[in-house]
């Protein structure tokens, strides 16, 4: 066989592995976008598709103890799991530096349009003889993202902050 014979044979054959190294894949990897074993994807809950709210506010035992609750405002369903980052802002929306302890076991779960996910927040009100300076916002950072969620409440800017797991509203226990 002449060398440029040769030559046009292996270029041949060599792009034609690919698209018979793709057939082979496809034959045998489950289907991604449809059909009766597709999988469904579901992105993390972005800060721009959530609606945070105030849904209970009480104080008891020199604490004060809030349920807030994240809505799917969006048109799609998403998947949630974790802790939710807060800070306490002052007037000029600089955070303030407190710690946060965490509470509950978190796990995965999809909140569907116009459901809720909800948290506790528990924080003291002083140190049994001071009162704590307060903050007049609150900024909610869904897990895996990095974009706020401000409310409008005075907290008092505590050492520590108790944060539980996000969680569907029905398993939040009432304060």
């Amino acid at each position: 066989m002449a060398p440029r014979s040769l030559a046009l044979v292996l270029a041949t054959a060599a792009a034609a592995l690919p698209a018979a190294a793709a057939a082979t894949l496809t034959s045998t990897m489950p289907p991604i976008g449809g059909g009766p074993h597709a999988l469904a994807i579901l992105r993390p809950c972005p800060a721009s598709q959530l609606k945070a709210a105030i849904v209970s506010n009480t104080v008891a035992a020199g604490h004060r103890e809030l349920r807030i609750t994240l809505t799917n405002a969006g048109a799609s369903a998403c998947a949630i799991s974790g802790y939710p980052a807060v800070r306490l802002l002052d007037e000029l929306k600089h955070p303030r530096i407190v710690a946060e302890s965490f509470t509950d076991k978190p796990r995965m779960f999809i909140i569907a349009p116009d459901q809720q996910a909800a948290f506790r927040l528990r924080v003291a009100l002083g140190d049994g003889t001071t009162p704590y300076m307060t903050a007049p916002s609150l900024a909610i950072i869904p897990p895996g993202d990095v974009s706020p969620l401000l409310l409008n409440v005075e907290l008092p800017v505590a050492p520590v902050i108790e944060v539980s797991a996000l969680l569907p509203v029905a398993e939040i226990k009432q304060p």
